[in-house]
């Protein structure tokens, strides 16, 4: 009987320790994104504190879903932790329910948490994820800062082609489009000053500055006017680990076969699709074996200093779990083991270790 009051109590008192957890490493983790958030920010035309916030909120889903293991395994220790504390698991062994019998709850509880990520939670993350990327991308695709307040105020900007870099300053602009610009041009090489455009409109797209109706003056040369003049930029140096990784993350979890094979077939490497396949599929898995680690702790019914001693030792189980799935990961990327090897083995692993320890101890 699956769902007896006993199974119910122990489901929604696991589910109150995971959903605090939870909520405890998610508010940690983007309290120190919206900081990152506003590093990354900083000296960008038309970024502000709001639009720190949303990033931040934007990310959230994905940040719960990383956080997800760990907060399954603190939540079922603290879970752990207040049962024994009120003797309830002295008196549930007292009667005769088994370990195996109050710990179903909490491996149904965890499975059914690992698929709600895979179902709901994974592909709004990677929405937002997408929608995340997409609007940093696009805020950031000129680096601005503003000096000055109100009509006094400049907006300026830096750009470089192959030869030479740019320093332009614009009374306003947004969209790629700015008025009364002043542009400078220099030398990359010693940075020797160039030229001069006032221009009363000036349009940036991803080839280049485009200015129109100015003055020109450069040294040596008397002042003249133009129409139009063309300036030619050079896309700055792309992080291909970070883009490539973000580019996965912001992949539905059932468009990743796809993806993956359509990466094989134009001559890449789909290892990386594949493993986060997997993992996502794993994420079950992994769940209960975090809680099962957690459970090791309720076997012991000792005074509390040694039960904070096996909370710790969970904690660092859960650690050392982790960093195992991240050097198989890394193998699996590298190319020395295969994608669904390096995504299922960790937990796997980790489960079967608790099961084995919890049945030491339960059955001798």
């Amino acid at each position: 009987m699956l769902f007896s009051r006993l199974d119910r109590y122990i489901f929604s008192q696991t589910l109150m320790g995971i959903l605090v957890a939870a909520g405890g490493v998610c508010l940690s983790i983007i309290l120190v994104d919206i900081v990152e958030q506003l590093r990354n920010l900083s000296g960008l035309a038309h970024a502000t504190l709001t639009t720190a916030l949303k990033f931040t909120l934007m990310r959230t889903p994905g940040i719960l879903e990383l956080a997800l293991p760990f907060a399954v395994l603190v939540g079922s220790i603290v879970t752990f932790m207040r049962l024994a504390r009120s003797s309830q698991i002295v008196a549930l062994r007292a009667s005769g329910v088994s370990t195996w019998r109050f710990l179903s709850p909490v491996a149904v509880l965890a499975a059914l948490l690992g698929l709600f990520a895979i179902g709901i939670l994974s592909p709004a993350a990677a929405r937002l994820n997408l929608a995340y990327e997409t609007q940093l991308q696009a805020i950031s695709m000129v680096s601005a800062t503003r000096t000055g307040v109100g009509p006094n105020s400049m907006l300026w900007l830096r750009d470089r082609s192959e030869q030479n870099y740019y320093t332009v300053a614009a009374s306003s602009g947004s969209d790629g489009k700015y008025e009364k610009v002043t542009f400078f041009v220099f030398r990359q090489t010693d940075g020797s000053f160039l030229a001069r455009y006032d221009a009363q409109t000036g349009y940036r797209t991803h080839q280049g500055w485009t200015l129109k109706s100015g003055i020109e003056t450069s040294i040596g040369k008397p002042s003249q006017f133009f129409l139009e003049r063309f300036f030619p930029i050079m896309a700055e140096p792309i992080d291909e680990n970070r883009t490539h990784e973000a580019a996965i993350r912001a992949i539905p979890v059932w468009d990743l076969p796809g993806t993956a094979r359509n990466a094989e077939a134009g001559g890449g490497s789909a290892q990386r699709y594949w493993l986060h396949f997997h993992r996502k599929l794993a994420l079950p898995l992994a769940l209960v074996s975090m809680a099962m680690i957690a459970a090791v702790l309720s076997l012991n019914s000792e005074r509390f200093g040694q039960r904070a001693i096996m909370a710790a030792a969970a904690i660092a189980a859960g650690l050392v779990v982790y960093f195992v799935n991240d050097i198989s990961g890394a193998l699996a990327t590298a190319g020395y083991a295969s994608s669904w090897i390096a995504a299922w083995c960790p937990p796997f692993a980790a489960l079967f270790i608790a099961l084995a320890t919890i049945s030491f101890r339960e059955d001798g």
